[in-house]
């Protein structure tokens, strides 16, 4: 096995993408494989960068999400 995501063969990839589409139910054909290996050689090379940075515990998030939604139609708030 690849020490990196990006050392995995092409060929190793494709048959990855293949099971794991086939293990959500949705297998893929070659054509499609082949369309989207450039797409997920992207992926795997992002999430190799993002592993390779030391985040600390206390490191805020880049962003955070809301249950509260924003006001409607844009960013103006309305009055009530």
């Amino acid at each position: 096995m690849a020490e990196k995501l990006s050392d995995i063969s092409d060929e190793d990839l494709k048959q990855m993408m293949k099971a794991i589409a086939r293990a959500n139910g949705r297998p893929l054909t070659d054509e499609r494989v082949e369309i989207d290996l450039p797409a997920y050689k992207n992926y795997l090379a992002a999430v190799e960068r993002l592993s390779a940075y030391a985040f600390r515990v206390e490191d805020e998030p880049a962003f955070h999400f809301s249950y509260k939604p924003g006001p409607a139609g844009g960013t103006k708030e309305r009055e009530r």
